[in-house]
């Protein structure tokens, strides 16, 4: 009899713990990302979300749904977070966030990908419409400024690879890229990757095509996989320049792009205004406003290049 009265106060006691549980608002999150991957883009996220309030696991249940480099499976994991019920939906990247589009026109998105316009996700920055907000990357502006560094950095290369994916298929983004490499008079070998299966025989086709530099896209793929794209571009001892500061910590010489923690803030600002009921369709997104060059001389004279005093000036940051 003890250990049935045992047991009954047990139950009775969890249950408000469950009701707890049950009564957060999820949060579920699209990636690209492994398991193994995840790291430090889940932490960065967690930290930016507490600094507004909300707290994994105390007010907030945040849920990574990985499709673990296969992007096929993001219908499946956006339809998952619908069925479960998420109350916001952040999605990295272009093809999870088309994907959480088409699952869901009533839950609210916040979107990190390239143009947002120009994709057709929202109408505008300062009025969204729909379900969808977010941030709003400068593709073209970034793309085109790698492409100006780069240059810079080896003056004589006349080849440049360009590793980019098939949902990259703005055409602004395209013809700014080409009118910059015609006025610095340099040919472009641009290659799609839908994953991290992909980079190998991209890699083997820049070499085919006699690439002397590589310039990297702001694609979630290429931001959550930097360790295969390290070891390639080392094995083709290619000078390159990426979008983000772990990718001049590892192999690239150089790296140029927003501030990530500015974007997790941002992302986490607007998950936590939506949490709170703001209206989606008049929930301005955002543009990043804090860029940073990173250098990389270790890995420059590792190469036999010697990085111009110009851009070193310029440099946030010049690792030794």
């Amino acid at each position: 009899m003890r250990f049935v009265v045992l047991v009954a106060l047990v139950v009775c006691a969890s249950i408000p713990a469950f009701a707890q549980v049950a009564k957060m608002p999820l949060v579920g999150v699209l990636r690209i990302n492994t398991l193994a991957t995840n790291e430090p883009g889940a932490s960065m996220l967690r930290k930016a979300l507490a600094a507004v309030g909300r707290v994994d696991n105390h007010n907030l249940r945040l849920e990574f749904r990985l499709a673990e480099g296969d992007p096929e499976r993001y219908p499946a994991l956006a339809e998952r977070l619908v069925q479960d019920g998420a109350s916001v939906i952040i999605a990295y990247g272009t093809p999870p966030v088309r994907a959480a589009q088409q699952a869901t026109t009533a839950i609210p998105i916040v979107a990190v990908a390239y143009d947002l316009v120009d994709a057709g996700f929202i109408t505008s920055l300062a009025k969204p419409g729909g379900n969808i907000t977010g941030v709003s990357i400068l593709s073209p502006e970034l793309g085109t400024k790698k492409l100006d560094i780069l240059k810079e950095i080896v003056p004589t290369a006349r080849r440049f690879g360009v590793l980019t994916e098939p949902a990259l298929k703005s055409p602004k983004w395209r013809q700014a890229m080409a009118d910059t490499a015609r006025m610095l008079s340099v040919e472009l070998q641009t290659i799609d990757v839908s994953g991290p299966a992909d980079f190998a025989s991209a890699f083997a086709s820049f070499k085919v095509g006699g690439a002397e530099a590589l310039i990297l896209s702001n694609t979630a793929t290429q931001f959550s996989f930097p360790n295969e794209l390290g070891a390639l571009i080392r094995q083709e001892r290619l000078p390159a320049i990426g979008e983000f500061r772990h990718m001049a910590e590892g192999e690239c010489v150089a790296s140029y792009g927003y501030s990530l923690t500015e974007l997790y803030a941002t992302v986490a600002e607007l998950t936590d205004k939506l949490l709170k009921g703001a209206r989606l369709a008049e929930t301005p997104a955002h543009q990043p406003t804090k860029f940073d060059l990173v250098i990389n001389q270790q890995r420059a004279r590792a190469i036999g290049i010697e990085i111009p005093p110009a851009i070193l000036a310029r440099a946030t940051e010049v690792i030794e």
